[in-house]
């Protein structure tokens, strides 16, 4: 048997779908949209391995909207920006300041978010979406990974990091991913401004983990008020 056809008999394992239709918007009250990159197809090109060639169309990746070095620990961050690329005044801390969030809950575990307005839309039940950590420098952290159902749960994705050391550092840039994404299926992923069904269903489970520690029960009503068709 060649290399040829062992590549061909080997496909025959990995099953092969239609690429499902999925969007990404950006979903925020705040008016700096326009800084936040599009996301970009992370798989790079077609190699002889079927098991890499299963990434296309699957993997993804989003740029930071800033080149940022943080340092924090339980209780307190501190971050330095390039001014070469962003402006030094009053606009840019307020916005970072809005972006970052630092919290530690009632079990010690201390984590550091990057928040994000991006967030993904679909009308297929069965896709999943897993949230990657991207290659950056980064010192006492750990990436919390996490998956969602973009069909029942729209929800903004975060660059979120738990303190493992005494002080932890996470170094951003404009030039490298926040975060991958890999979904569980190949997507027709595009950009798609929120319309006004997705951003009031979105209304209904925005921040709801700060107000209810019964996300079953609350899930359960947002579900069943979910428009047949969001796209």
């Amino acid at each position: 048997m060649t290399g040829t056809d062992i590549n061909k008999s080997t496909m025959n394992f990995i099953p092969k779908s239609k690429k499902t239709i999925a969007k990404y918007t950006l979903l925020s009250d705040n008016t700096n949209l326009g800084i936040y990159p599009n996301f970009e197809n992370a798989y790079t090109k077609d190699t002889n391995c079927p098991t890499v060639n299963s990434l296309k169309n699957r993997f993804y990746s989003v740029n930071s909207p800033f080149s940022l070095d943080i340092n924090f620990d339980k209780n307190n961050y501190n971050y330095k920006f390039d001014t070469k690329v962003h402006t030094d005044n009053t606009d840019m801390h307020n916005l970072i300041k809005r972006t970052l969030s630092l919290d530690t809950m009632k079990n010690g575990v201390t984590n550091l978010q990057m928040l994000s307005p991006y967030a993904f839309v679909t009308d297929d039940k069965e896709l999943e979406v897993t949230i990657l950590q991207p290659n950056i420098i980064n010192k006492n952290v750990e990436f919390a990974t996490g998956s969602l159902v973009p069909h029942s749960w729209i929800r903004t994705i975060n660059s979120a990091w738990i303190l493992t050391g005494k002080e932890g550092n996470v170094t951003y840039s404009q030039t490298k991913p926040m975060f991958y994404v890999l979904f569980n299926k190949p997507v027709d992923l595009q950009y798609s401004e929120p319309t006004e069904k997705i951003f009031r269903y979105w209304q209904h489970s925005r921040d709801i983990t700060s107000y209810t520690s019964n996300i079953t029960k609350h899930f359960n009503y947002i579900v069943n008020r979910r428009p047949k068709k969001l796209l």
